[in-house]
């Protein structure tokens, strides 16, 4: 009985050494992120975001669009405009396991104010992508 547990328990530490020595490809996949660098408010109505898509992942992609909170915050602490899940369609823009990719869209309401002081802005960024193009 000792023999069988010994010989059973010697299978799962083998099989456990080898899923941990040789990772299974379906686990390589893209982890594509969109980071703002700034935020330029030029005229009212309207918002220029500056940023990159960034790729953590083991694969590349092709990004396809995103859905981005931001809230924009005057430098008095006020809260000057905020908006959720604003979507923004990407044309199919390839980023390569550990590459940046430069990127600048807009963001267009009438509620946009325009501000020439000091401002802070807050951002959530989902980024939504795909291995194929088209």
């Amino acid at each position: 009985m000792k023999s069988s547990a010994s010989k059973l328990f010697a299978f799962f530490a083998f099989v456990a050494l080898c899923l941990a020595a040789f990772p299974s490809p379906a686990l390589a996949r893209p982890v594509i992120k969109f980071n703002t660098e700034h935020v330029y408010l030029h005229n009212a109505g309207e918002a220029e975001i500056v940023g990159y898509f960034q790729n953590e992942g083991d694969r590349g992609a092709y990004v396809k669009w995103l859905k981005y909170d931001l809230t924009l915050i005057a430098d008095n602490g006020q809260e000057m405009w905020s908006d959720t899940e604003i979507f923004h369609e990407v044309d199919d823009i390839y980023v390569a396991p550990g590459e940046y990719i430069a990127y600048t869209f807009y963001i267009q309401n009438p509620d946009i104010p325009e501000y020439h002081g000091k401002y802070r802005w807050r951002y959530h960024s989902n980024t939504h992508w795909e291995t194929a193009a088209g």
